[in-house]
């Protein structure tokens, strides 16, 4: 009877679509010139080849952010500067995760434009991402240009120890990726040999019991091969957890360079996660953000079962690129194949006594539900392109064809039953929970192929126009379900998708654009409504400007219009005990960001993040919601964030910074109102002797009580309470 509210995972991640596949390949000639760069002509077609080159220092988008305006590969199908992408994109380096103590990825977003990150307060195995008012957790997390596509309980955990940047492209994205999150999609950068000979080892702690671990070593084993080695290990504690858990990552790749001047690239990462989750979440409306009779819930209060509760992940990855200078094009083709099997057992709240939105006793006592599974995740990602640069008609064109593969199989088990009450006044936790019968044991299989282009034309003054087009075939099938005997599904679809930006840099490092791109999210559907399920689609048109006067600093200002529509919804059928399914489903987004980040004065760095967004359904099965804004999403946020390196104490750096976010609604029929938030992070950190460094990293200092979100009046999320975290360093 409850099975729409099962999961954490399984509340977003449902029917949503089949990632993207990756591009983004060290492509050369970004300003290149047919002067001077080497070329052959066609006599035939009068054509000039120009052989592709990289920029001297602008690397490939893979390696440390050394610039405010680096290069990324991830808003286009050949590397460039983010002020040459008719989008607007976000790069989180790896300094700045280690300027927090980062221990999730979505919490290192919190000073980026357009994102929300944590929306549910601290899930320690999740990284929950919402892009431009849409869940990017599931259809918009890629690595490497490669997706790590998610659904129900299946999916892949990155931890911030791999990761060399966080790059957020904004907007749609599917010309570039295949099925993605209209909003835009999430891209971390995997640490890899880099041509250095350096390593690190870092201890730390914080506030909530968390210590931690880690080795990070890159050099070289011969003139032609380096290696990177990575490792952590991690008690984690607090935020509501009957018990301190683990996390553990071991991590080894190797960079071979061949005498015919090809380059393969190998790399292994290893995963093991063993907890019990935390418990502030799942938590009623009232108790939460309305007080009650009895008070409020406590913050770290744990809906749980400590003899039942329990999470284990185990999570394999093999990398594999090889790049070749064959004539005048740089072919590339990189590809992952990842495993993961996890397994959870818990009991969480589902409102009042007789299930309840407000309490029916003094006690405060809940209901509960027992929900245990069994995900088996298999992925294989593949993309192989190839780039050369042109002179034809004046102009300068960088052209790029590929096609890119993914397949993703998930094997899964879920079952439930009705768990027993637990009191908010004096909880009693040990009752014996009634065990859980399964509801679904079904496989879940997508492939995807597609096929693209895109030309880069430069001429006269400045001039950029970036043309992206791409075609894929999707074939979804859903297996029988097994504890029902239900029938599965399969279906196939087609869908082109495009960008077509216009850039012109101009004196000063200004840079105006204007882009208009299209997207579409292939729907997962558990039971033979798949078969009838079409792809999402939706479109954005965008138009900003970029300015970057120097390399330490970028200024980006957009506007952004996103329809997603085709949006697919159920609904129950009391009367034939199934549901019913609908694609009429619209949802407008419309908004302006403001980003900036860079030293503005000697010793003074500035991290600013302003967002006004307007979210809107416009078409729904219920007609009583359009025009209004879907429930857990805030409109409006602003964050600032100084650091400061005095010249008079070049070892020391102070940093300070405050994130607001605007109110949101708990249902969709936006009745209940979650309010605004200002949450304050401090920090010190100092170099001292030789390679030695400390850095000490407060967030929420004033230790502010407040509710992330709500998702219907039933399950509202604490935010993170004060978490203190110090951590030193060792370089050598």
């Amino acid at each position: 009877m409850f099975l729409p509210f099962l999961s954490r995972r399984a509340r977003l991640l449902g029917r949503t679509a089949l990632t993207c596949l990756a591009l983004g390949v060290p492509v050369a000639g970004l300003a290149q010139t047919a002067e001077t760069a080497a070329k052959t002509t066609d006599a035939d077609t009068g054509t000039t080849a120009l052989a592709p080159i990289t920029v001297k220092g602008a690397g490939d988008g893979t390696g440390p952010v050394t610039s405010a305006d680096p290069v990324t590969a991830t808003g286009s199908a050949n590397p460039m500067p983010v002020t040459e992408i008719p989008q607007s994109v976000s790069v989180v380096s790896d300094a700045t995760l280690k300027a927090s103590n980062a221990d999730k990825l979505d919490g290192a977003l919190g000073y980026v434009a357009g994102v929300v990150g944590q929306p549910y307060g601290y899930d320690s195995d999740t990284n929950w991402i919402f892009v431009r008012g849409f869940q990017a957790t599931a259809t918009g997390s890629f690595q490497d240009g490669l997706p790590n596509y998610s659904y129900a309980f299946g999916g892949f955990y990155i931890d911030p120890v791999l990761v060399e940047r966080i790059e957020v492209l904004k907007g749609a994205a599917s010309v570039l990726y295949g099925g993605a999150n209209p909003g835009g999609i999430v891209n971390y950068v995997t640490k890899a040999p880099d041509g250095s000979d350096r390593g690190s080892a870092t201890f730390g702690l914080d506030s909530e019991g968390r210590v931690w671990a880690t080795l990070d070593k890159t050099g070289h084993l011969d003139d032609t091969t380096d290696y990177r080695l990575i490792a952590k290990s991690e008690r984690v504690d607090g935020h509501g957890m009957f018990d301190a858990g683990f996390h553990g990552v071991l991590s080894g790749s190797l960079r071979k360079r061949l005498d015919s001047g090809a380059e393969l690239s190998f790399g292994i990462d290893y995963t093991r996660v063993d907890e019990s989750h935390a418990g502030s979440a799942w938590l009623p409306y009232y108790g939460t953000v309305a007080a009650t009779d009895f008070g409020s819930i406590p913050r770290d209060f744990n809906t749980g079962e400590p003899g039942h509760d329990s999470y284990s992940r185990n999570q394999l990855m093999l990398r594999f690129g090889w790049k070749q200078q064959i004539g005048a094009w740089q072919v590339e083709n990189k590809a992952r194949l990842a495993r993961s099997d996890v397994s959870e057992d818990s009991v969480y709240a589902y409102g009042y006594a007789g299930y309840a939105l407000t309490p029916t006793d003094a006690a405060g006592t809940l209901s509960r539900l027992v929900f245990d599974q069994h995900s088996k995740t298999t992925e294989f990602a593949d993309d192989l392109h190839a780039t050369r640069t042109v002179q034809w008609a004046g102009a300068e064109h960088s052209l790029t064809f590929g096609a890119a593969y993914k397949y993703f199989r998930l094997d899964q088990v879920q079952a439930s039953a009705t768990g027993t009450a637990l009191t908010v006044v004096d909880p009693q936790y040990g009752a014996a929970q009634p065990a859980a019968v399964p509801y679904i044991d079904q496989p879940l299989t997508q492939n995807q192929l597609g096929v693209y282009a895109q030309d880069q034309i430069r001429w006269g003054a400045g001039w950029i126009a970036t043309l992206n087009a791409r075609y894929d075939w999707i074939r979804t099938e859903a297996g029988t379900n097994a504890a029902t005997g239900a029938a599965g599904s399969t279906r196939t679809d087609t869908k082109a998708s495009y960008r077509l930006g216009l850039a012109r840099n101009l004196p000063g490092g200004w840079t105006p654009y204007v882009s208009a791109s299209s997207c579409f999210n292939p729907q997962i559907v558990n039971d033979s409504n798949g078969a009838k399920t079409s792809p999402e689609t939706g479109r954005q048109v965008e138009a900003g400007v970029k300015w970057a006067p120097n390399r330490d600093f970028l200024l980006t200002a957009a506007v952004f219009d996103i329809r997603r529509k085709g949006v697919s919804q159920s609904a129950y059928d009391s009367g034939t005990g199934g549901y019913v399914y609908s694609q009429i489903g619209e949802v407008r987004s419309r908004g302006a960001e403001i980003e900036a980040q860079g030293r503005i004065a000697e010793g003074l760095k500035m991290t600013l993040a302003l967002t006004k967004m307007n979210i809107e359904v416009q078409d729904d099965i219920d007609p009583t919601l359009i025009g209004k804004t879907p429930y857990s999403m805030p409109e409006e946020m602003a964050a600032l964030k100084l650091d400061w390196t005095p010249g008079a104490l070049p070892d020391w750096t102070f940093s300070g910074g405050v994130r607001w976010t605007g109110g949101s609604w708990a249902d969709n029929a936006d009745t209940l109102r979650v309010p605004p938030r200002a949450v304050y992070d401090i920090g010190v950190s100092h170099a001292f002797g030789d390679g030695w460094s400390a850095n000490l990293a407060i967030r929420n200092v004033t230790d502010k009580t407040y509710v992330a979100s709500c998702q219907t009046a039933y399950w509202c999320y604490y935010g993170e309470r004060r978490n203190a975290s110090l951590s030193i360093t060792k370089t050598f």
